[in-house]
């Protein structure tokens, strides 16, 4: 475990570092972020089915980054090593048989980072529904997410 948190901070800041260099690094961390969400996927094994994951680019590159505790693209490197841990939350849901049913209604699994609204004992991370998708909405900030954080934002909307 703790080698496998050393290796996130690594790639955390080699993300951050590479991400000044230009349009190249910004589409090579956006694979890797890609890439990572694709491996979490990997993780769903309970469940019986295959959820597509994905992450909100579209809503990563509308947030007022002026308002934001990271530039944008220090932000991708801690992105990676929370949506890692999206695949292990929904495969401990599944391992309940009542979870597990309700999953079977979702199809799509959507990751999206949000601004820190400030707010004391707010979630970190929340869930919603609309029809077959299941959206996780992360805030930046605070400490990494693991599949604990996933799993207690679906059992509120499952």
């Amino acid at each position: 475990m703790k080698n496998t948190a050393l290796a996130l901070t690594i790639l955390s800041v080699f993300t951050a570092a590479a991400a000044s260099a230009g349009p190249t690094a910004d589409k090579k961390q956006r694979e890797g972020l890609d890439k990572a969400i694709a491996q979490a996927a990997a993780d769903v094994k309970d469940c019986g089915k295959t959820f597509k994951l994905s992450f909100d680019w579209a809503a990563y590159d509308k947030l007022d980054w002026s308002k934001a505790a990271r530039k944008k693209e220090e932000q991708v490197g801690f992105e990676i090593s929370n949506v890692r841990w999206i695949g292990s939350g929904l495969n401990t849901l599944c391992k309940d048989k009542d979870y597990k049913e309700t999953l079977q209604k979702i199809d799509n699994v959507v990751y999206r980072t949000i601004l820190d609204s400030g707010e004391k004992g707010e979630s970190r991370t929340k869930a919603k529904i609309q029809g077959t998708t299941l959206t996780f909405e992360s805030r930046m900030g605070g400490s990494t997410r693991d599949s604990s954080d996933f799993a207690s934002a679906a059992k509120k909307v499952l």
